[in-house]
């Protein structure tokens, strides 16, 4: 669902900024990021992609306060715990037949107890795995020279591991974090795989940090002891915009890497060369055709 129509005789000649999750803690910052860049050269487009309607329309104030004109940008509704809404969503960008500067596949979910899609596949890998590789793939052909995808991703990938069933998963031994982290794992892997796939674009995943967001509790009894003594050491949103404004900028020119807000580096071979590697392409290529 799109909250607005697009004025095709403002977008001759602009170049796309996408965002995913964009009013999230950090998603918010991107869009905010995305239209102060836009307000200084018209050449630039945001789309900002979200779920809900009422803070689409709070982020819409936003967005406006700094300059932007309703023609100016895009906010787009899609539920991303659907394939048929992320490819409605690729379609519709599709259709203004204009090139992405960037694609920044931020939305991501961590869900208390298991729950699969209507497709059958678990909700943590849906949302954070199935739909940002599969947006990506689908919309690479259309990255201009150059231009950025980037993907969100998480420190916790080292941590875990998958088996060939990752799609569906184990509802027996799920746990909040286990899962989420798999997600990311298989989103690091599909990462790598597609820079070297695509070489005129550069395809990097951001390492956020841990920041200070709803998503870091577990709904349990140590939830506000966490909240005393560790939320006070997590990132603030706009610090961890960092990472994506240099995964952005990319003044370096690397592909298949990890930003920080401090660093960068080649994503390790560990999860670069994973034996699930192939799988997880086809997983997504076979179904983006």
């Amino acid at each position: 669902m799109v909250i607005e129509e697009i004025s095709e005789v403002n977008m001759a000649r602009k170049e796309l900024l996408i965002v995913t999750g964009a009013t999230g803690g950090l998603g918010k910052e991107i869009s905010m990021y995305f239209t102060a860049l836009a307000a200084n050269d018209k050449g630039l487009y945001p789309i900002l992609c979200c779920r809900n309607k009422d803070r689409a329309e709070e982020l819409r104030g936003c967005v406006e306060s700094l300059g932007l004109l309703r023609n100016d940008y895009a906010i787009f509704l899609t539920d991303l715990s659907s394939s048929s809404s992320v490819d409605e969503l690729a379609t519709r960008i599709k259709s203004l037949n204009l090139p992405i500067r960037v694609l920044v596949n931020n939305a991501g979910s961590m869900f208390g107890s298991y729950q699969t899609n209507a497709e059958g596949i678990e909700m943590n890998m849906a949302v954070n795995f199935y739909a940002p590789a599969r947006l990506a793939e689908i919309l690479a052909s259309i990255v201009a020279h150059k231009g950025s995808i980037v993907n969100v991703v998480s420190l916790t990938r080292k941590h875990v591991d998958i088996e060939s069933d990752f799609l569906k998963g184990n509802p027996n031994s799920y746990t909040r974090l286990g899962n989420y982290s798999k997600s990311k794992l298989a989103l690091s892997v599909f990462t790598a795989d597609m820079a070297e796939r695509y070489p005129n674009i550069y395809i990097n995943g951001v390492d956020p940090g841990v920041m200070n967001t709803k998503m870091i509790k577990m709904d349990k009894w140590f939830d506000k002891l966490a909240d005393y003594l560790f939320r006070p050491f997590t990132l603030k949103p706009s610090q961890s915009l960092e990472g994506i404004q240099a995964a952005y900028q990319n003044t370096v020119g690397v592909s298949g890497y990890i930003f920080t807000r401090k660093k960068h580096f080649l994503m390790e071979k560990k999860t670069a060369n994973h034996p699930l590697r192939q799988l997880i392409r086809a997983t997504i290529c076979n179904s983006a055709k």
